[in-house]
């Protein structure tokens, strides 16, 4: 290409596009020949989002060697949250109360097998030919005085996959850590990573059984993207990547 991109049909994204004001808006990067790509949207309420100034945005550096330990993944993730913060707070004039301002946002090393995953997207993964499972959302603190059993584990992780978890301009919720947005990719052979709880739809055993680049896989994730997405008014987007042979 004449700008330098180097396509890498590994990774791709299929969006859902409902509202004309594009909420949440999806900034999609990619980095050192696409083998690292960011997603990162900003939410609000009623269709309403943040409106930073962007030219505040300082993200860390993604380059992180040949072999990274895990310590390494998690400072970057650290270093994230305080930017995705400081960004929410970049505008003193934005008229969305600060309390209702949220960021999320998910970070690939394809090539060196690693993700930072902070706030509400799912993601799922598989290794060898095995379906497609759910890597669970790091869980907010219980509320002071309930005690965990069994029952309300089952109740507190069915509304925690139902809630945002992102960043707020006060940080993470309390409870969640930003080690706890780290995610090991090393063994995985595919991956989707979506707005949608594709776990939620009906035709998620197809879903996980397919291909994440079939056709069959492709219309049954837009299917499930396009309920969600009616149902809240908001556009959605899934990543979607397949290792590549040989790696």
């Amino acid at each position: 290409m004449p700008n330098g991109h180097v396509h890498y049909e590994a990774c791709d994204q299929l969006l859902w596009k409902f509202t004309e004001q594009e909420y949440p808006e999806f900034r999609v990067a990619r980095f050192h020949y696409s083998r690292i790509v960011r997603v990162l949207h900003l939410t609000g309420v009623r269709g309403y989002a943040p409106t930073p100034r962007w030219e505040a945005f300082q993200p860390p550096e993604h380059w992180l060697g040949k072999a990274p330990p895990r310590e390494a993944v998690e400072a970057v993730a650290v270093k994230y949250v305080e930017a995705l913060q400081a960004l929410l707070t970049s505008n003193p004039t934005d008229p969305l109360h600060p309390s209702a301002r949220g960021a999320s946002m998910v970070l690939f090393w394809f090539e060196l097998g690693w993700a930072v995953r902070i706030g509400d997207p799912f993601l799922y993964t598989r290794a060898g030919d095995e379906p497609l499972r759910e890597i669970e959302k790091p869980a907010p603190a219980l509320p002071p005085g309930l005690e965990m059993t069994d029952e309300i584990r089952a109740r507190w992780t069915e509304l925690v996959g139902n809630l945002a978890t992102d960043v707020r301009v006060d940080g993470l919720a309390s409870g969640i850590e930003p080690k706890d947005c780290v995610h090991d990719l090393r063994g995985v052979t595919e991956l989707l990573c979506s707005t949608t709880p594709l776990h939620a739809s009906s035709a998620w055993p197809r879903i996980a059984a397919a291909p994440v680049h079939s056709p069959e896989s492709a219309g049954l994730v837009m299917e499930a993207m396009r309920a969600h997405g009616l149902a809240r008014e908001k556009d959605q987007l899934t990543t979607r990547w397949r290792r590549p042979e040989g790696e």
